[in-house]
Formats: C-alpha cells, sequence, structure tokens
C-alpha cells in the first residue's frame, strides 16, 4: 500500500485531494480510475500533541536559523 499526505482542496462547489504525479505514476493512475481513499486526520497532532496554542519567540527562532540549529 501506497502512503502519501494530500490536502483536501474546494473546486468550485465540491472538494478534491490532487494526487502527487510520483505517486500517480507508481500505481499507474489514470483519469477516470477508481480509488478508494482511508482518510486519517490525526496525523502529526495525534503523534506529538496539538500545536495550536504554541508560540514562538520571532527573535529566537531567527537567532537559531542563524546559528544552524
Amino acid at each position: 500500500m501506497t502512503r502519501t499526505r494530500a490536502r483536501v482542496r474546494r473546486w468550485g462547489s465540491s472538494l478534491g485531494i490532487v494526487v502527487p504525479s510520483q505517486i500517480a505514476k507508481e500505481l499507474r493512475l489514470k483519469a477516470g480510475d477508481e480509488v478508494v481513499l482511508e482518510i486519517d486526520q490525526g496525523g502529526i497532532e495525534e503523534a506529538f500533541g496539538s500545536s495550536k496554542d504554541w508560540v514562538v519567540d520571532p527573535q529566537k527562532l531567527k537567532d537559531e536559523l542563524r546559528r544552524g540549529w
């Protein structure tokens, strides 16, 4: 089974998911093919906790980036 991340996008009044070209080639997908999606909204938040309330000091972040981590 091939796994990848995709973002749901609005297409007119519908929603759609773009399959990355590398995955489409690997699976030999073409327009009109039917696929089955397994949807998991947990992602990283489930593994590491929520980052919604995470606050970053911009100056501290810039200093760390300049040091190269």
